[in-house]
């Protein structure tokens, strides 16, 4: 004899694909009502994963779509999206020079040079690189 597990729906007579998204939602809200700090805690987490493994499967879904889509106009998916294309940072010009010829491009975390300078009561601005024109 093959004994079936039942679902909890199924035990209370629930059918949770008769109810509205709505209905379902004020279900859950019901039942949060009736559960400690501790048991929404629990709750929280396990939604939280449910929701993550469902962006999942809509990511592949999705991507899986776009790529048959390209597929039909004869394109490369990964070439499109620039996933074979080489990442390069552009060099930026610099904006201060040092005494000493250091630069810095002012983006990013000040180099040493220009933090001394101002902790010792320096202004950045006496090392702006003015324009050459």
């Amino acid at each position: 004899m093959v004994e079936q597990h039942q679902s909890l729906s199924e035990s209370l007579d629930i059918v949770l694909d008769s109810l509205s998204a709505e209905n379902k939602i004020n279900l859950i809200g019901e039942i949060a009502d009736a559960l400690t700090v501790q048991q929404l805690r629990t709750v929280r987490d396990m939604i939280d994963q449910k929701r993550l493994e469902k962006l999942d499967v809509a990511k592949a879904l999705m991507i899986e779509e776009m790529r048959d889509k390209f597929l039909q106009l004869d394109l490369d998916f990964d070439e499109v999206m620039g996933f074979n294309r080489p990442r390069r940072r552009m060099a930026l010009p610099p904006k201060y020079r040092s005494p000493d010829g250091k630069t810095w491009s002012g983006r990013g975390y000040a180099p040493a040079w220009i933090r001394e300078y101002e902790e010792a009561g320096g202004d950045r601005g006496d090392y702006l690189i003015k324009d050459e024109a």
